[in-house]
């Protein structure tokens, strides 16, 4: 039985350590609010440095991915047959047939935490097949660069949207180092107050720092609503980012939803919504 609750305690170990590697960038998951966006398409790469960049994150995902099956499997078929060497099945009682059935379920949602269910999110927001993986692609206005209808597309008096894509994308790279360096108080200064909860816990129950290096980035405005009170803004983050400590790249496709107190003078824009990986 202690052998059992020993296995136990050490699976739920491993799952605290997987949920850690996947927020080693800023938002990884998504959280808050969500708006309908301006969809998007795969798109061909125009150069051989675009095919590379697609590529490359690609490749090292696959590699990931094999790594990531390999040792779930070496894990679960290491632990069967210590439970087999050690005895653990002899005189074995309902509860412990309960702790392998807990054990068993750990271990079959670790191995699939890769599921379709993030890429095929991802590719509702991009009007893409939900058969193909489109994580590391290119993507282009499904109308070949027009808003759609549908999505609103109406800004403030006075709003600037290239200076508003262009200080974007600093922010996104500030945010990033602020998140490894786990300075809280600088995401604060950039999230909703409820956000702010959610993205501290999640940032505060990482056992390692992350190394996330934001390698390039573009940003791209896909909707935009106000009325008297508030205005919305959603943008697109699209790049690749480095896990120095993986010594792997990944892709960036990231909306950030920022809404701003219209009734108050000189109200900051705040992120209200991350739609991530």
């Amino acid at each position: 039985m202690k052998t059992l609750i020993t296995i136990i305690t050490s699976i739920m170990l491993l799952a605290g350590m997987v949920h850690t590697a996947e927020a080693k960038k800023f938002g990884s998951g998504g959280f808050g609010k969500s708006f309908s966006t301006t969809p998007y398409k795969k798109s061909s790469p125009q150069d051989a440095s675009g095919s590379k960049q697609t590529t490359s994150p690609t490749a090292s995902n696959g590699r990931r991915g094999l790594m990531g099956g390999m040792l779930g499997g070496l894990l679960a078929g290491g632990l069967f047959a210590y439970l087999l060497g050690s005895g653990a099945f002899e005189g074995i009682q309902f509860m412990d047939i309960l702790l392998l059935a807990a054990l068993a379920f750990i271990i079959f949602k670790l191995l699939r935490r890769k599921a379709p269910g993030h890429a095929q999110q991802r590719q509702a927001w991009a009007g893409g097949d939900p058969g193909h993986d489109s994580s590391q692609q290119d993507f282009t206005s499904a109308s070949g660069g027009s808003a759609d209808q549908s999505v609103p597309m109406n800004f403030p008096p006075g709003f600037d949207g290239e200076a508003f894509a262009q200080g974007a994308e600093q922010h996104f790279r500030e945010v990033q180092e602020a998140w490894n360096k786990g300075d809280l108080s600088v995401i604060a200064e950039y999230v909703a107050p409820e956000l702010y909860a959610a993205l501290a816990r999640q940032r505060q129950s990482m056992m390692v720092p992350p190394q996330t290096e934001v390698l390039d980035l573009s940003a791209e405005i896909v909707r935009g609503d106000y009325d008297d009170q508030h205005a919305q803004i959603s943008i697109l983050f699209r790049g690749r980012v480095k896990d120095e400590l993986e010594k792997s790249e990944d892709g960036i496709f990231d909306i950030w939803h920022l809404e701003r107190d219209l009734s108050k003078e000189d109200a900051p824009w705040l992120i209200v919504g991350i739609e991530a990986e």
